[in-house]
């Protein structure tokens, strides 16, 4: 029989097997502080299987046929969801009132393109697009908007647009009042009007073929992901994001994230007391 979940040991050893795995395949770093994180978050799909140990799940990861299934469950299992509307607002409104509508002033009739890497159960593009709309971007050109993540369940989440109250600590009343109606059961909903606006998808930042696929944007907000990585992962996610941008184009990280300590071909500079790190070969 199987260890309880909650007495199911996770050796030193074992520990760090898993950890590089996970590190290879999704780019979260555990250290040994977040041993237990870890385990708390694996052990009941340990159990699920009716393993006797973490040894037995790795193996299971690693080597059978059928593991492209049991780590989208993982991914699940290991998701942060902790997002809310109009976070760290100032990079939004530096997007929404002065870098889009400068885009469609120069190139009047091309779409702007905004990719969300990482974007959880979907209020930060949902922000995004809230942002454009009081700004009137959408009525002076195209944008596309896209929302990219590695776990399901927040992407379907974010596809049905249904919010707890948590979610809301930060936006204007005004705007919950103007795009958003009540669902029952506590529960708000984003109107269709603003949902339509954003497109979601599949993506493992660490999904090299997947990665090499995205191209041509203007915007990428990828914040609050990277503080769960190595420095090693955020250089190659960091260049593939280079490749993606347009010249020029701009990136955006979270408030207490940097790539100080990453080799960059980003300027890195300030805009209306927002950091952005930029490209522009010229």
């Amino acid at each position: 029989m199987p260890y309880l979940t909650e007495s199911l040991p996770l050796p030193e050893h074992i520990f760090s097997l898993l950890r590089d795995l996970i590190h290879e395949r999704l780019g979260l770093n555990y250290d040994v502080e977040r041993r237990d994180i870890l385990r708390d978050r694996l052990a009941p799909l340990v159990a699920e299987h009716n393993l006797d140990s973490f040894m037995d799940y790795y193996y299971l990861l690693k080597y059978d046929i059928d593991s492209q299934e049991e780590w989208k469950r993982v991914q699940t299992a290991l998701a942060v969801r902790e997002t809310y509307f109009w976070r760290e607002v100032d990079q939004i409104c530096l997007a929404a009132q002065e870098l889009v509508p400068a885009m469609q002033k120069q190139n009047p009739g091309k779409p702007v393109r905004i990719w969300h890497a990482a974007c959880a159960s979907g209020e930060e593009p949902y922000s995004m697009a809230i942002a454009l709309q009081e700004s009137g971007c959408f009525e002076r050109g195209p944008i596309e908007i896209l929302g990219t993540d590695f776990d399901q369940v927040s992407l379907r989440m974010a596809r049905d647009a249904v919010y707890r109250e948590r979610s809301f600590r930060t936006l204007p009343p005004n705007l919950r009042q103007k795009y958003f109606t009540e669902h029952g059961n506590g529960m708000t909903k984003l109107k269709e009007e603003i949902g339509s606006k954003v497109n979601f998808a599949y993506l493992n930042l660490m999904d090299q073929t997947a990665m090499q696929a995205m191209s041509g944007f203007d915007i990428i907000f990828c914040r609050n992901v990277f503080i769960y990585f190595s420095d090693s992962t955020i250089k190659l996610v960091t260049d593939h994001f280079y490749r993606a941008l347009k010249d020029p184009g701009y990136l955006f990280l979270g408030a207490a994230e940097s790539l100080l300590r990453v080799p960059t071909h980003f300027r890195f500079t300030e805009m209306s007391k927002c950091l952005v790190y930029v490209k522009n070969m010229a």
